[in-house]
């Protein structure tokens, strides 16, 4: 909860109009947190109205299932880098094709959403998230393997061109506010002492 909450107060800025989580208790707690403080923009100073949040809740987003499919699950172990490389093609294509339907959602939401530097916030596991940015990017399945997303960290895509346009990815695995709850898990590949390490949800 505590990751939750860290989260909803790095986003008090954002003004964002919907959250969209998955059904498991854990994303919906997050959207919670992040709504409450987003409509307490006024009493915590950082609006001079109150906002209200849409909170919404898609199945698209839930992936457990098709990753329990395969026995070569990480269940309870931290998700390193590289870690969606482990399963099976069957696997990463369901779990890709699925993404893409979560992302047409996403972009058709913000389509929908009236005026200007809309903010739709998405919450769901990590490998859903993964997946998104690959739709966004253009690229295929095989590149799922070379992001990596820690729990409760935060990607910002822009769409200067508006939700019809290209997404620009501004942040990946951005974990900075999460301060002691962050647990770095993501090694640099050169052994270099001056590499800066800023992992995170």
């Amino acid at each position: 909860m505590q990751q939750a909450q860290k989260t909803a107060e790095l986003l008090l800025d954002a003004k964002v109009n919907t959250v969209i989580s998955s059904s498991k208790l854990g994303s919906i707690e997050t959207a919670k947190a992040i709504s409450q403080v987003q409509e307490a923009a006024d009493c915590l100073g950082a609006d001079c109205v109150p906002r209200y949040v849409e909170m919404k809740q898609l199945e698209d987003l839930n992936v457990e299932n098709i990753l329990k499919q395969s026995d070569k699950g990480v269940k309870g172990l931290p998700l390193q880098s590289g870690w969606l490389n482990i399963y099976e093609d069957e696997v990463i294509t369901e779990l890709w094709d699925q993404s893409e339907k979560a992302w047409k959602y996403l972009l058709n939401e913000l389509a929908s959403e009236s005026g200007q530097g809309n903010c739709v916030v998405a919450v769901g596991h990590p490998a859903v998230l993964i997946a998104m940015m690959g739709h966004c990017l253009n690229l295929t399945k095989g590149w799922l393997g070379a992001f990596h997303l820690d729990a409760g960290s935060i990607c910002v895509v822009d769409f200067p061109d508006g939700p019809s346009g290209r997404g620009i990815v501004r942040c990946i695995n951005y974990t900075a506010h999460l301060g002691r709850w962050s647990i770095p898990i993501t090694r640099t590949t050169l052994d270099d002492e001056d590499f800066v390490y800023t992992d995170d949800p």
